[in-house]
């Protein structure tokens, strides 16, 4: 599905959303790395800023992904542009910034546009 569709039914993104973070902390369910990506992956594609948010906070600590700063900037601000009046996602940008070095930056800025 292109990244540009938007849901038809919010609530089944929300779903997806959900079901990604159980999968993720094991809430309910085994933790399953690669069943947490490909629903947050689906809903973020949806335009869901908690899961863009949540792709960020993986790809920052490298919880089930490997760590990568520049992708982790990307999902902050694709989260941030979803919902730009969200401080917390607005704090995380700024946080990671100050961890990335200067070619990290770069990486992160050229993705981003």
């Amino acid at each position: 599905m292109s990244p540009q569709v938007k849901p038809t039914n919010p609530s089944a993104v929300e779903a997806l959303e959900a079901q990604g973070e159980r999968y993720l902390y094991g809430n309910g369910v085994p933790v399953n790395c690669g069943l947490a990506r490909k629903n947050l992956m689906a809903a973020a594609q949806r335009s869901s800023a908690k899961a863009q948010s949540v792709l960020g906070t993986m790809y920052a600590t490298g919880h089930c992904v490997t760590r990568d700063l520049p992708v982790a900037y990307r999902w902050f601000a694709k989260a941030l542009h979803q919902d730009p009046s969200n401080t917390r996602y607005e704090q995380d940008l700024k946080v990671l910034w100050r961890q990335m070095t200067e070619a990290e930056r770069q990486v992160a800025l050229n993705k981003a546009q």
